[in-house]
């Protein structure tokens, strides 16, 4: 498994690891009518490069040349997107990409990370230190997801 930065050749197969992800691993937390709001089977797929290019660090897992997991990040500590695809999950694949991404801010001396994570994802982010700051109830589509303002304080490690 290697990581590298994403580029706009990937945005196809991005999106249908987001899509499958979110409608499987989520289902167990979100409705099917949430799911598709969240994760919409036709997906502008210009739009969605747009977003993942927005973002100032965008990296992607890979293993045998098969995308199996995406993470973004801006310049002023926020964790954005962070999707392992359903296949591959429970294999270290996120704890990849978040120490990535959180090397990242180190980095660039951002020392607190926010990110709004879903019920899903929040016992992940929690055992690494992210605590919860609030339950949004946040509209997508017309319809309502509920998630957490997360935030974790981070230092340079001494090396």
């Amino acid at each position: 498994m290697n990581l590298r930065k994403y580029h706009p050749d990937d945005c196809e197969e991005v999106y249908e690891l987001f899509y499958g992800t979110i409608h499987s691993i989520n289902s167990a937390d979100y409705t099917e009518i949430q799911l598709d709001a969240w994760a919409p089977k036709e997906m502008d797929l210009h739009l969605w490069n747009q977003r993942l290019l927005r973002n100032d660090y965008a990296i992607v897992a890979e293993q045998n040349g098969v995308i199996i997991g995406i993470g973004t990040a801006d310049d002023i500590g926020y964790f954005d997107l962070l999707y392992v695809h359903k296949d591959y999950q429970k294999n270290g694949v996120a704890t990849l990409i978040a120490d990535n991404i959180e090397k990242y801010f180190i980095e660039n001396r951002i020392h607190t990370i926010t990110t709004d994570a879903s019920i899903t994802a929040k016992p992940f982010f929690e055992k690494r230190g992210y605590v919860v700051r609030a339950e949004q109830n946040v509209e997508c589509r017309e319809q309502y997801l509920i998630n957490y303002k997360m935030m974790k304080s981070i230092k340079e490690s001494a090396e």
